[in-house]
């Protein structure tokens, strides 16, 4: 069994329409990276779905007074959409409200059940008088002790960001009934015993090669605070049912099951799932927007630990920072931001996809604006990549018809410039830091523009010299080819359009170095421009 590649992107919960943080958070990175392994060769699985159980789904479902399971069908299938729309090439972007997916948290319950992994405690939770029934904490609708914001959850302000508890809201009310208070009752949950896996979880993250320092952060910031036993139960209808006498009106909590979707989603997705979830020679890359680093790197690896069952835990965690629109948060109530269902009236996925990979929240939170967006697109994708390939086509055309000119061998300089930024595309790419990556990117384009302005195959043909302007066009064809090929991760569209300008398609393979692959006179097509100027109107500008 040869080494294997499992990657998977954080699964979105399913209540409302997906929008660029979610698609630079975790979509598109483990999209770009799991296309430039399989371009390699590699054995790759690449799994991301839909979060359809927890707390959001029932508030959604309440406002747009629909049945939850008719709210989670609705707007899974718009994130569908997406997935198909900005061409991300999961083998199964699967759900985690499946039958295969509830037999699985049952036999992973019960093994941790049978450990000694799981304690019954009774706790003091916010109870709603007048609906007669717990609530879970964003349930919870009350005055922020800290700032008077009067619209704090039970969990957290999103005004100033303070995490809380239900019972620090002053005058705390229920979400869904407005009308009935809410006191604190006790009621019986089942804890995981976290605390018992610390020293465990310890020397495992310690153990964890070229983390991003984003996520080693957080995960020591947990490990230093102490690690606390934490109920994996909810007074909810809504999830996974508890398959625990005397629970049977409990669901599991969300990040109980959620994060083990990724491997119910595997299962679905193919009968061989075991060799890369049990196989100690997998490499295991996950991708998530930071509030979901603690969970990835604490939470489910301490799981996986604590049932010795050869579970395969990550490699390689990318947790990105937030992207805002505008120097604000993205908010559909705010209308601030751009959501994927309207985005591509705006321009096709490639420049989304690259333009938001250019402008990754690796290191820090970022801001996003459409003047970004149409700088990057016009500069890099139109005038360096589109026009390169325009021109080269039209002017060789016009003095050579439609085949490739005839070469002499690749330049020697050229070749030397172009493996050194293929090199450090490679290695960003490899180590997930996909700023650079397409700095390296970028960096060939204006080689191949760099190398025409120099050699001016227009002035060679008009004087007279048509072998130079033929070797100088050959080569600048090879180019083309070349940038298909480094391209495609990150430009999927437009690499094909690039390949099919030639007869002889060639594959989109990943090369080790530059390399002449067209014969001479093969014959090629004009295209259509790769890419259109944006020009930002009063509607696109946000």
């Amino acid at each position: 069994m040869g080494q294997k590649y499992l990657i998977t992107s954080a699964l979105p919960y399913v209540n409302n329409n997906l929008h660029i943080g979610h698609l630079i958070g975790c979509l598109l990175p483990s999209d770009v990276y799991a296309r430039f392994c399989r371009a390699q060769g590699r054995d790759v699985l690449y799994i991301g779905g839909a979060d359809e159980h927890g707390t959001p789904s029932e508030v959604g479902a309440l406002k747009e007074n629909i049945p939850v399971e008719e709210y989670v069908d609705k707007y899974r299938a718009k994130h569908l959409d997406a997935v198909r729309d900005f061409k991300l090439s999961f083998d199964l972007y699967g759900r985690t409200h499946t039958k295969l997916h509830e037999k699985l948290i049952h036999e992973l319950f019960n093994r941790l059940d049978s450990l000694g992994m799981i304690e019954e405690k009774s706790s003091m939770q916010p109870y709603s008088v007048n609906e007669k029934k717990f609530l879970a904490d964003r349930y919870v609708i009350g005055t922020c002790p800290k700032c008077g914001y009067d619209h704090a959850y039970g969990n957290e302000c999103d005004k100033c960001g303070t995490s809380l508890d239900p019972d620090q809201l002053i005058n705390p009310h229920s979400a869904i009934d407005p009308s009935s208070p809410v006191e604190m009752r006790e009621t019986k949950h089942l804890y995981f015993k976290l605390s018992a896996v610390q020293d465990k979880l310890r020397a495992w993250i310690d153990s964890r090669q070229n983390w991003p320092k984003t996520a080693i952060t957080i995960a020591n910031k947990w490990l230093d605070e102490g690690l606390h036993d934490n109920p994996i139960t909810r007074d909810l209808k809504w999830g996974i049912p508890v398959n625990k006498p005397g629970f049977e009106d409990k669901v599991f909590y969300v990040w109980f099951d959620a994060p083990w979707g990724y491997v119910s989603i595997s299962q679905a997705a193919t009968d061989d799932w075991a060799s890369w979830w049990k196989n100690p020679d997998c490499y295991y890359t996950q991708f998530m927007a930071k509030d979901n680093v603690s969970f990835h790197s604490v939470f489910f690896p301490a799981q996986e630990l604590a049932m010795n069952d050869n579970w395969k835990t990550v490699d390689m965690l990318k947790g990105q920072n937030f992207m805002n629109f505008n120097g604000a948060k993205i908010s559909k109530s705010t209308g601030n931001g751009i959501f994927l269902d309207e985005a591509l009236n705006i321009a096709p996925s490639d420049c989304w996809r690259y333009a938001l990979m250019a402008s990754a929240p690796e290191t820090d939170d970022t801001d996003f604006t459409m003047e970004r967006f149409a700088e990057i697109v016009n500069k890099d994708l139109n005038g360096m990549l589109g026009n390169f390939v325009s021109r080269v086509c039209k002017l060789s055309a016009k003095n050579f018809g439609d085949t490739v000119p005839d070469g002499n061998g690749i330049d020697k300089d050229l070749e030397i410039k172009i493996n050194e930024k293929l090199s450090d595309l490679t290695n960003a790419l490899e180590k997930c830091e996909f700023r650079d990556a397409v700095f390296a990117l970028r960096s060939l384009w204006a080689i191949a523009n760099e190398y025409m302005t120099i050699k001016e195959p227009w002035a060679l043909v008009k004087n007279g010299d048509m072998a130079g302007a033929a070797a100088a066009l050959n080569e600048c064809f090879q180019m083309i080819d070349f940038f298909a090929r480094v391209s495609a991760p990150f430009i999927p569209d437009a690499a094909e359009k690039i390949q099919n300008i030639f007869e002889n398609k060639h594959d989109l393979s990943w090369p080790t170095k530059y390399e002449h692959r067209l014969g001479n006179s093969e014959k090629f097509t004009v295209p259509e421009n790769l890419f259109n100027r944006i020009e930002l109107t009063e509607k696109t500008n946000g």
